[in-house]
């Protein structure tokens, strides 16, 4: 087994992000306490982990970027499964989406958190390159 000095840093940058990401989440949980206002903080709250999703693409991104070719963004990933996951994430704003199925709304926080992780992850391999063929 080889040691990666890349492998180790992408953890300890990950641990640093998860931190980060957790005070300013729970900054925006204090604001709609003490301001008695659900929306926008719960929103921003929720927001707030978007940056794991992206922060996890990053390496794919980078492979991606050292490819020669030109940019390409896959919108039927994005459409089909991005869309889908950010409705879920925030069904709960929006009126017509009612009645939800019960395995939705009981995991509801650990649902939000995913889904919305997964959508910056997504966004973010969604960006690729076309190969150059000579």
């Amino acid at each position: 087994m080889k040691f990666s000095w890349k492998n180790l840093i992408f953890v300890i940058g990950f641990i640093v992000l998860l931190i980060i990401l957790g005070e300013i989440h729970y900054y925006f949980q204090r604001i709609q306490q003490e301001t008695y206002r659900v929306v926008p903080w719960s929103i921003y709250a929720t927001l707030t982990y978007l940056p794991i999703g992206v922060y996890l693409g990053l390496p794919l991104l980078i492979k991606e970027f050292m490819k020669a070719g030109k940019w390409k963004i896959n919108f039927q990933k994005l459409i089909v499964i991005g869309l889908p996951l950010l409705y879920l994430t925030f069904f709960w704003y929006f009126p017509f989406s009612y009645p939800i199925p019960d395995f939705l709304v009981h995991t509801r926080d650990v649902f939000r958190l995913g889904g919305i992780i997964a959508v910056g992850y997504i966004v973010i391999v969604s960006f690729t390159k076309d190969d150059i063929k000579h």
